[in-house]
């Protein structure tokens, strides 16, 4: 809901309506979910502007219930925040994203953009923005998902700049809503709500009871204030009693009949693969939880936080499921699982279905009745970067899947959920969206409607899977469809072109890592490494300077791999399927040995040099 003068602007699922003297004006429908509106005036004062978050769309602006403009944010906003001393008619906004980072909306004449000012670094997604105003400045206010608030000083007079972190709380669960003001006091502080329900405020400096603007409120009231606090406090004591009294006794009585315990409340969400392939499962709870048990009929790697310790059980008879229990510190309310699944290529099963993990949540608290989680990981998981469909105009080499039968868009949508990660858009008449690869960068478009669907990509692989997915998703549904592909002989060629900077510079980090690991294990003295006279040459002199914190984990043999799998898809949607493993193989020794002319060569399908193969 939102306010601006005697308009009233109402959200509700994707509806958007204005109201004013209590009737409608206008109303606009989005392609998804309003998540935050922001309403300013126009130039003649007879309109107003909503600039409106959409899921999965990005920002967009509304003005008497027409769109003007659009751009798609791949952080994916959450949240906007206005801030408190704009002018009237400038259309300026702070957002959060769901990967942390914080930005700026700007709508100036008729475009729409946006930029980032902060990257998210692995905080935690922005729940709720609020304004704080005190301390020499405006600060926006930060509440996470992760249980952190932040403060951050705004330049007001040049809010493109990168804001200036001030403070940092860490409250242990997420918080719901933040706000400055002042509240009993003229001091300014910040009050904070939490998932909860628990209420706090926090100030830049500690208040010493019975001075400053304490003295100023008669004590009278302070007594009054205290006794009805405890009165509130008593009652609600009393009503717990009674509650649990009532509870304990319906479940021990002798009369027939069903004794049904109260459902576990817990939050959770699954974010899409980062650069690294992890996805991480946030988990929240009421209660205090005890035990997770987590279950899957593949195998996965797991990690948690610190505040659980995880212990995976052994395979017995050499069977591919995976279980493992995660134990819970005393108090803990939130935590997070990472999950990884390694596609197989040479598994066709697993590239035409998700994979599925349950989680199974146990309180500490009595009664203990575990909490059924089940999450989808889905074959694409680097396919979590919402942009615009802009993009699908940028010369790059696409390869086309055309498919057609008797089904639906709510079907189609269905389906997809098996590949992409996120929220996919509501179904609709058309739908058409775009989404890239967080470590590759390539695009996947997609568009269709009922009957109909085209899916275009710059990786062949991605066009493979979604062509494996679809038909299996098909043949389990009984639905008769038609596919056809049209993928360019250059396909490989111009992929690789694209990540061959990458490719080489995790090509030597790669090297540095194997060559640090090895120095390391010779237990070298400090004469072998001495600055004056080294007994090593300059290259490992050079790789045993760096230090280990500067060395990073690699993506090397997932370039690898990846475009090894390229390759393979691209004979065989191409039905080239002769006999190709020993070219499979000398583009797998070139691509070890980073040799790009060899890798060029083969991608391209010209003759290949006389290579020789160990």
């Amino acid at each position: 809901m939102c306010v601006l003068g005697v308009d009233l602007i109402l959200c509700s699922g994707r509806t958007v309506t204005c109201y004013r003297d209590l009737r409608e004006i206008h109303s606009y429908i989005c392609d998804d979910r309003v998540l935050d509106i922001a309403a300013y005036n126009t130039p003649n004062n007879t309109r107003m502007r909503l600039l409106v978050l959409v899921a999965n769309k990005g920002a967009e602006i509304l003005e008497n219930g027409y769109s003007l403009a659009h751009t798609a944010i791949s952080a994916g906003p959450t949240r906007l925040a206005v801030p408190p001393s704009l002018h009237a008619l400038d259309v300026y906004a702070f957002y959060g994203a769901a990967d942390g980072s914080l930005g700026l909306i700007i709508y100036e004449g008729s475009t729409l953009t946006s930029k980032c000012l902060m990257e998210g670094r692995g905080l935690g997604s922005v729940v709720c923005l609020g304004w704080f105003m005190g301390n020499g400045g405006t600060h926006l206010a930060v509440g996470r998902h992760d249980g952190s608030i932040q403060l951050y000083l705004i330049d007001m007079e040049n809010m493109s700049g990168k804001p200036r972190l001030k403070f940092t709380y860490f409250c242990g669960e997420p918080v719901t809503s933040v706000c400055g003001g002042c509240v009993g006091t003229d001091d300014h502080e910040l009050l904070a709500a939490t998932f909860s329900g628990r209420i706090f405020g926090l100030r830049s400096q500690r208040l010493v009871p019975g001075v400053a603007n304490l003295t100023n409120i008669p004590q009278d009231a302070l007594a009054s204030r205290r006794a009805k606090l405890e009165s509130e406090v008593i009652r609600l004591e009393k009503q717990t009693a009674n509650e649990r009294e009532k509870y304990q006794r319906n479940t021990r009585s002798l009369h027939g009949g069903l004794s049904a315990p109260p459902l576990l409340d817990i939050q959770y969400e699954l974010q899409g693969a980062t650069r690294d392939g992890w996805q991480e499962a946030k988990i929240t709870s009421a209660v205090p939880l005890d035990m997770l048990f987590i279950y899957c009929k593949r195998k996965l790697d797991l990690l948690t936080d610190n505040a659980a310790v995880l212990s995976i059980c052994s395979s017995q008879s050499g069977a591919k499921d995976l279980l493992a229990t995660v134990r819970c510190q005393a108090g803990t309310r939130r935590l997070w699982v990472r999950m990884r699944y390694i596609l197989q290529a040479n598994d066709p099963v697993s590239r035409a279905e998700s994979v599925q993990v349950l989680i199974y949540a146990l309180p500490s608290a009595a009664p203990r009745v575990a909490r059924l989680i089940t999450l989808r990981l889905p074959v694409l998981p680097y396919y979590s970067q919402h942009e615009n469909m802009d993009k699908e105009n940028e010369k790059r080499s696409w390869c086309q899947v055309h498919i057609t039968g008797s089904f639906s868009v709510a079907e189609m949508t269905s389906w997809l959920t098996d590949a992409l990660p996120g929220d996919l858009p509501r179904p609709s008449a058309n739908v058409a969206f775009a989404r890239s690869h967080t470590l590759l960068r390539t695009l996947l478009v997609c568009r269709y409607q009922r009957g109909m669907g085209i899916f275009i990509s710059d990786n062949v692989t991605t066009i493979a899977i979604i062509k494996d997915i679809i038909s299996n998703c098909s043949v389990k549904k009984n639905i008769r469809i038609e596919i056809s592909t049209d993928i360019p002989d250059n396909c490989c060629v111009q992929s690789f072109q694209g990540i061959k900077e990458q490719f080489e510079t995790e090509y030597r980090t790669y090297k540095d890592n194997l060559l640090k690991k090895a120095i390391s294990a010779l237990e070298l003295d400090e004469r072998a490494t001495s600055e004056e006279a080294p007994t090593i040459c300059n290259e490992y002199q050079r790789v045993w300077s760096i230090s280990d914190d500067t060395l990073t984990d690699t993506h090397f043999e997932e370039l690898v791999d990846t475009i090894d799998e390229w390759y393979v898809d691209f004979r065989s949607l191409t039905l080239r399927n002769t006999d190709y493993t020993t070219e499979r193989v000398k583009l797998r020794k070139a691509l070890k040995d980073c040799e790009l002319e060899q890798i060029l060569l083969i991608l391209a399908n010209e003759n290949v040099m006389p290579h020789d193969i160990d």
